[in-house]
């Protein structure tokens, strides 16, 4: 009992076999989040990479696309361009067989003025027709205006004889019943 007193150990002070016996909670706690980032940068690494495929897959597919619809309008403008000609050189051909000419040089027909006057006697015998049946109206309008008027002097009413088919309507008037009157222009 009287040899060496007893040191009282500190509560502060922490040796090796302390630490040896829980080891280093914070530097496990460390590793054990260090880890836990590292799963997660792995995970989205994968994430990151398969979205890049998509992407460079659906590129691809819109590439083929556009490709393919560049070539459906190429074909369709070479189409239309083919038809448009063969609609052109029949149009040609007919008009050559209607009006029997040869192909003119340069551009200019042979015999514009045989065509001209053509065209003018089509337009004279067009005006002519509608002339005809504009006086014919006319006429037909002032029958229809006597035919509702009512005549004093005529006693009982007439009945107008059936139309025929190939005479002018000047003659299916009753004597008396109107006067047409014709003014020329």
């Amino acid at each position: 009992m009287f040899g060496k007193t007893k040191d009282i150990l500190d509560s502060n002070e922490t040796g090796p076999a302390i630490d040896d016996f829980f080891g280093d909670e914070a530097a496990a706690d460390h590793n054990t989040q260090l880890d836990t980032l590292r799963d997660r940068v792995g995970q989205a690494e994968q994430q990151i990479h398969s979205q890049f495929t998509s992407m460079a897959t659906y590129a691809q597919i819109a590439q083929e696309q556009i490709e393919l619809v560049r070539a459906e309008s190429k074909s369709e403008t070479v189409r239309a361009e083919s038809r448009l000609t063969q609609l052109i050189e029949r149009e040609r051909t007919d008009r050559m067989l209607v009006t029997g000419d040869a192909p003119s040089f340069g551009g200019v027909p042979t015999d514009i003025d045989t065509r001209l006057n053509t065209l003018e006697e089509t337009v004279e015998a067009l005006k002519a027709g509608i002339s005809e049946c504009l006086i014919r109206q006319k006429a037909l309008a002032e029958a229809m205006t006597s035919l509702f008027e009512p005549q004093p002097d005529s006693p009982a009413l007439q009945t107008l004889p059936p139309p025929t088919v190939n005479s002018p309507i000047g003659g299916l008037a009753l004597p008396g019943w109107f006067k047409v009157e014709v003014k020329e222009a």
